[in-house]
C-alpha cells in the first residue's frame, strides 16, 4: 500500500485525551481528566475587571459628549431678554445730536442707528425693508445729505426714517426706547414699531447737502460712550 502524502493523511485530534474523542476503548486517558466548560468566544472575557469599566466608561463618555454639545447650543442659540443699556441718556443724546451712531444687540445683530430728530431720541433699524438691505451695513448714513440708504438697493430715508426714494415700500422700522429710573437709555431689540409705507409718507424733511450717490463705508459709526 502506497505511503499517503502529508497533505493526504488523516489528521486527529490535537488533545488526543479530548474526552470528546474516544482513546483506545473509550476511556479516558491516566491523569488527564478534562471538564468542559461553555465557551465565551474569542477576544477578552466580560468578566475581566477592564471590560466592566468600558463598559461603564464609554456609556458615560456618550452621555457627556451629549450634553455638553447641547449646552454650547443652548448658550449660542439663547436670543436673551432683547434688551440691551447703552448708556446715561444724557450722554446718548449728546453724543448723537451732531450725527447717527450705530448700537448693535450683544455686538452682532439686530442694530440701530441711534439719532435725534426733533429732540426726540430714535432707534431706526439698520436693516431696511428689502431683502438685500439687510444687515450691519444694510442701510448707512450719508454725511453730506443727513439721509440713511442702502447701497444695494438705491433706497433713501430721512433722517426719521421715512421713505424719500424707493424701491423700499416703507420706512425703516424703530427699536422701542425707554429710560431707566437712574438716567440709563435701554434699547428693546425684540419690540419694533413697523415703518410709514411709502404711499402713506406726505412730507419728508429736506436733505442737509447733496446726496451721496453711494455711500461711504462709516469707521467711526459705532457708539462709544465716554468710560465705556
Amino acid at each position: 500500500m502506497d505511503e499517503q502524502s502529508p497533505s493526504r493523511r488523516p489528521t486527529g485530534p490535537l488533545d488526543a485525551s479530548d474526552p470528546r474523542f474516544g482513546v483506545g476503548d473509550g476511556a479516558p486517558a491516566p491523569g488527564r481528566l478534562r471538564t468542559l466548560v461553555p465557551s465565551q468566544g474569542p477576544g477578552p472575557s466580560p468578566l475581566d475587571p477592564r471590560v466592566r469599566a468600558l463598559r461603564v466608561a464609554l456609556p458615560a463618555l456618550f452621555a457627556a459628549g451629549l450634553l455638553t454639545v447641547a449646552a454650547v447650543f443652548y448658550v449660542a442659540l439663547d436670543p436673551g431678554s432683547g434688551s440691551q443699556a447703552v448708556g446715561p441718556a444724557a450722554a446718548v443724546r449728546a453724543a448723537v445730536a451732531p450725527r447717527p451712531h450705530r448700537v448693535c444687540y450683544r455686538g452682532s445683530q439686530p442694530c440701530a442707528w441711534l439719532t435725534v430728530v426733533d429732540g426726540e431720541l430714535l432707534a431706526l433699524n439698520t436693516s431696511g425693508p428689502l431683502r438685500e438691505e439687510f444687515g450691519r451695513l444694510g442701510v448707512a448714513w450719508c454725511p453730506s445729505s443727513g439721509y440713511f440708504g442702502s447701497n444695494t438697493s438705491g433706497s433713501r430715508f430721512d433722517q426719521a426714517g421715512r421713505v424719500v426714494r424707493g424701491p423700499a415700500p416703507r420706512g425703516l422700522d424703530r427699536f422701542a426706547l425707554r429710560t431707566t429710573p437712574d438716567g440709563g437709555l435701554v434699547i428693546n431689540f425684540f419690540r419694533l414699531t413697523t415703518g410709514l409705507q411709502a404711499e402713506q409718507t406726505d412730507q419728508v424733511r429736506p436733505p442737509a447737502g447733496p446726496d451721496c450717490p453711494t455711500i461711504p463705508f462709516d469707521r467711526d459709526a459705532d457708539l462709544r460712550l465716554a468710560g465705556r
